[in-house]
């Protein structure tokens, strides 16, 4: 009888927690229905006479496949009207937001309700996810869906992941490596996911015990097989936008060549100004003109410094504050595609934050949730029982 109270209330939790999710994105967006197509848009969904043909020979033999078979679906639904584009735009982030949920869920607490669980940092993050300023040009520029796209398989392999581990059921593991196949398929992004697994699994399965980690090792090495996807299309069909080119300068459309190096210092520099956007999102850009750093200045060797500390003081925090040290990890890695010695024309975009926003909202839902925890203690001291 107990139990199944608990598994009512567990249940309830859920549903209040998943619509108050949902509901929050929605009024968030309400007003961003209606606007029209920008930049790349115009190139990838009103000029692609591939998606308006539903040509599926050209659609799958495109760099990003998976996301224009679903561009191709909205236009053969709704022709050029923006609001189907947008409504399964905010779909894809409701979606992510409750599966953040579960995965939190599912992380911070045992897999029985009878216990007493820990709902408020599941909860706190995902809002603070589904929330956060900086996802306005993930969510309502249409071609971004790619990053809401593949954020949504990423975070459904690692659900599915996670349960194959709980569940001991190998067709949940069939589950996470066609989700990653299709993250895959639909933007680079989601060729940091093996990794991302493989931590989670070190950090939250084998509990830190390397001797356990290496018995799931038939596990891993399928999931980064399905890797080769993001780097046969990277290599196939990205050469106009990006280069893996390490020693000539890589030709830019408005300004003289950059050679990886330089693409990476530069990066030292936005990353910080990223963290910045996360912590007081204001000045939000669309389209930002940034400086390339040619050499090794004072600040950029400050804010290499300044990175590598956070990143060792993530590897720190991994016996104190599991959660924590993940969440920053998270962040490190996710970014690592765009923010690395990879050239990318543009060296900036805000949406480029989308899937490492949620190791900030992690760490900014940890830290709330003991502010909280710690005024409950003094009312708690001040009012004795």
């Amino acid at each position: 009888m107990v139990r199944r109270l608990a598994q009512i209330s567990y249940t309830k939790k859920n549903v209040a927690s998943i619509m108050l999710i949902a509901i929050l994105a929605t009024i968030i967006y309400s007003n961003s229905f209606d606007c029209s197509f920008h930049f790349d848009d115009q190139h990838a969904i009103v000029e692609n006479y591939a998606i308006h043909r539903f040509d599926l020979k050209e659609i799958l033999s495109h760099d990003r496949p998976v996301l224009y078979l679903t561009l191709a679906l909205n236009y053969y639904f709704g022709k050029l009207h923006v609001f189907g584009y947008h409504m399964v735009n905010l779909l894809l982030h409701i979606a992510n937001g409750i599966m953040l949920y579960f995965i939190l869920l599912w992380t911070v607490n045992p897999v029985s309700p009878v216990n007493s669980l820990n709902f408020r940092v599941p909860l706190y993050a995902s809002l603070i996810f589904i929330a956060h300023p900086i996802q306005t040009q993930a969510v309502t520029y249409i071609i971004c869906r790619s990053s809401v796209l593949a954020t949504s398989f990423y975070l459904l392999s690692l659900l599915l992941f996670i349960k194959a581990f709980q569940k001991g059921s190998k067709l949940y593991l069939i589950g996470a490596f066609l989700a990653s196949c299709l993250g895959m398929g639909t933007k680079q992004i989601a060729a940091t996911l093996p990794l991302m697994l493989l931590i989670y699994d070190f950090y939250f399965i084998s509990d830190g015990n390397w001797k356990i980690l290496k018995g799931h090792y038939k596990v891993h090495v399928v999931m980064f097989s399905t890797a080769a996807i993001a780097f046969y299309l990277s290599l196939s069909g990205l050469k106009t936008f990006i280069s893996f080119d390490y020693t000539k300068g890589v030709p830019m459309p408005l300004g003289e060549p950059i050679t990886s190096f330089q693409y990476f210092m530069t990066q030292l520099h936005v990353i910080p100004y990223y963290i910045k956007l996360l912590f007081i999102p204001t000045n939000l850009n669309l389209d930002y003109d940034w400086p390339i750093t040619k050499s090794i200045d004072l600040s950029t060797i400050f804010f290499f410094i300044h990175l590598s500390s956070i990143v060792i003081l993530a590897i720190m925090l991994f016996h104190r504050s599991r959660l924590l040290s993940f969440g920053i990890i998270w962040f490190f890695v996710t970014l690592s595609v765009t923010s690395s010695f990879i050239v990318i024309y543009d060296v900036i975009f805000e949406h480029r934050l989308y899937l490492p926003s949620i190791g900030f909202a992690i760490f900014m839902a940890l830290m709330i949730s003991r502010i909280s925890q710690m005024r409950l203690g003094k009312k708690l001291e001040l009012n004795p029982a």
